[in-house]
């Protein structure tokens, strides 16, 4: 449980983190406008695949608990419906191999919607399995994606799950967020701010 919760908080830790904000300079250049493109992408860089790398050592042994844990939070009953689909509502999906278009950070977030068979996902359209860019709703298929987990914060309620469903759900459309030292804008999303955010 405690190894759960540790789990949680690195994601959430490096979601926040990632999505620092910065200043960039009029002497960079990028490929993209809303990127910055000074050193913090390195350090940043090396940090990400640190954790990944230590969530991978101890993933044996955190998926265990989680299913322990699973046994007994709000939504322990609720059937899912599809049999590659992964959560219910409002459930927190990660995989650490699976890239949205982070350029330099690897994994990817997602939200399930008030449908399991459907997830709200926020991708760069060059990285987008269905070619679009930003926060879109795909296919509930993370049950058979290599590396893919859910997380479900604990103690959370079914009010908290489906609030978090809705608003990911309103944000439909929106674009993809480049600029991952700002986590604070509401106008574009990438995929771990889209579900901190949410």
């Amino acid at each position: 449980m405690k190894t759960l919760k540790a789990t949680l908080a690195v994601f959430l830790s490096l979601s926040i983190f990632i999505a620092t904000p910065g200043i960039a300079f009029a002497a960079n250049t990028s490929p993209h406008p809303d990127i910055p493109t000074d050193s913090r992408y390195a350090k940043a860089y090396q940090e990400d695949q640190e954790t990944i790398a230590e969530i991978n050592r101890n993933l044996p042994q955190l998926l265990a608990e989680g299913q322990e844990a699973a046994q007994h939070d709000a939504k322990a009953g609720e059937p899912v419906l599809l049999a590659n689909s992964l959560g219910t509502y409002g459930d927190i999906l990660v995989s650490t191999l699976i890239d949205s278009g982070s350029v330099a950070f690897t994994g990817h977030a997602a939200i399930v919607s008030s449908s399991s068979s459907t997830t709200i996902e926020s991708y760069a359209q060059n990285w987008s399995p269905i070619n679009k860019d930003g926060v879109q709703k795909y296919s509930n298929n993370w049950g058979s994606k290599s590396g893919a987990f859910l997380v479900r914060p604990y103690g959370a309620s079914s009010a908290q799950f489906s609030s978090a469903a809705g608003y990911a759900a309103s944000q439909v459309g929106k674009g993809y967020n480049w600029n991952f030292f700002d986590k604070n804008r509401t106008d574009k999303f990438y995929c771990s701010q889209l579900v901190w955010r949410a």
